[in-house]
């Protein structure tokens, strides 16, 4: 952070997240177990600091958007009481509800971009991590959006045509 001049708060936690940024309190979250576990997730061997210094730069990527992650809270906020206000069966089995869902992992997924998009300007110019290396963890990091996605698209997909042809 200190190359990025950048000088938000750390505040080490235990959620399962390796790292996360806290766009209410603009400080970012390390789970130092998790990176350990993330890292060696990946098919190819990157070093620990490496990882953490890529993950910092997107981290920071997503301070670069908050402005537009502020907007988004009332909405997220919305979408996270219509889920609680229903059992959580339901969220995959009413298609209104999924595609709402589906609506705010897209949301999720185009801050992820943009973060990653932040994150590479930054290791650009201060040559933190070479390309390859670079993109190697953002395709990693990226695919625990958009897998989860992907799956409640098929689903969605399914009940829809399960609706279809009930009404056909």
């Amino acid at each position: 952070m200190d190359l990025t001049d950048n000088k938000l708060e750390l505040a080490e936690h235990s959620k399962g997240i390796n790292m996360s940024y806290n766009f209410i309190h603009d400080r970012i979250g390390v789970d130092i177990a998790r990176i350990q576990e993330a890292r060696k997730e990946l098919a190819s061997p990157v070093s620990v600091k490496t990882y953490i210094e890529v993950m910092t730069l997107h981290e920071l990527g997503h301070a670069a958007d908050r402005e537009a992650l502020l907007e988004s809270m009332p909405w997220t906020i919305e979408v996270y009481n219509l889920k609680k206000s229903v059992p959580e069966d339901s969220h995959y089995s009413d298609p209104e509800l999924l595609k709402i869902i589906l609506d705010e992992q897209l949301m999720n997924i185009e801050f992820e971009k943009t973060a990653w998009r932040h994150a590479e300007t930054m290791n650009n110019l201060h040559q933190i991590a070479d390309e390859k290396t670079f993109d190697f963890i953002r395709e990693h990091s990226m695919a625990s959006y958009e897998e989860p996605y992907k799956q409640n698209l098929r689903l969605y997909e399914r009940l829809i045509a399960d609706v279809v042809e009930m009404t056909a």
